[in-house]
């Protein structure tokens, strides 16, 4: 019996030590993280194409759902009633060790998408400034107008690349004591590029 007793000690005292270590937090090495680029390459319509529900098609991007879906209240008072809602893990530009988590949208009418977007969920250091990310990647960048801001803003440019129709790109941002939130809308048609404004 006293054998019993002190085996179960034993064994609570090994359970204390363990849950009172420090925990060490390794940084993730991110394997199945996606390159900002590429990721962006997917959301742009192909030259010879037209814009479809399967973009956005990069082994790291994982789709709630393999077709669109009725979409939220904002878009649909946006006048867009479809969408296919994802996430993505996206390599920092400073250290390709590190990624950050943004999620994806395919928004528009229920016969294609009209544009795409990429958000930063929250505020935090998502390791890119999209701009700079997407001239480094080869991408072309006219800019439309300048933000009025410094902390927050919107600004737009063209965006293109070889092989692909160029979109116009509303980058939107707002910094605070705990990062910047990011959002990059990529509208495919004039009328969805009419709606965006600078700020």
């Amino acid at each position: 019996m006293n054998s019993k007793l002190l085996a179960i000690c034993s064994q609570w005292v090994a359970i204390f030590i363990c849950a009172s270590a420090p925990t060490v937090i390794a940084a993730q090495t991110n394997s199945s993280a996606a390159d900002f680029g590429e990721v962006v390459r997917s959301l742009l319509v192909p030259a010879d194409a037209t814009p479809s529900w399967t973009l956005g098609a990069h082994p790291a991007v994982r789709w709630k759902s393999p077709a669109p879906e009725p979409a939220g209240t904002d878009l649909v008072k946006n006048g867009l009633p479809m969408s296919r809602t994802g996430a993505v893990q996206i390599k920092h530009s400073r250290d390709s060790s590190q990624a950050s988590q943004w999620d994806v949208t395919l928004a528009g009418s229920r016969a294609s998408p009209l544009e795409s977007r990429l958000s930063t969920g929250d505020q935090g250091d998502s390791g890119i400034w999209p701009p700079d990310a997407l001239k480094a990647a080869g991408f072309k960048l006219k800019a439309l107008c300048e933000p009025g801001g410094i902390s927050s803003g919107t600004a737009l440019y063209e965006i293109s690349a070889a092989g692909y129709q160029p979109a116009v790109l509303a980058h939107e941002w707002s910094a605070g004591s705990a990062g910047t939130w990011m959002s990059l809308i990529f509208a495919y048609t004039e009328q969805r590029a009419a709606k965006l404004k600078c700020e």
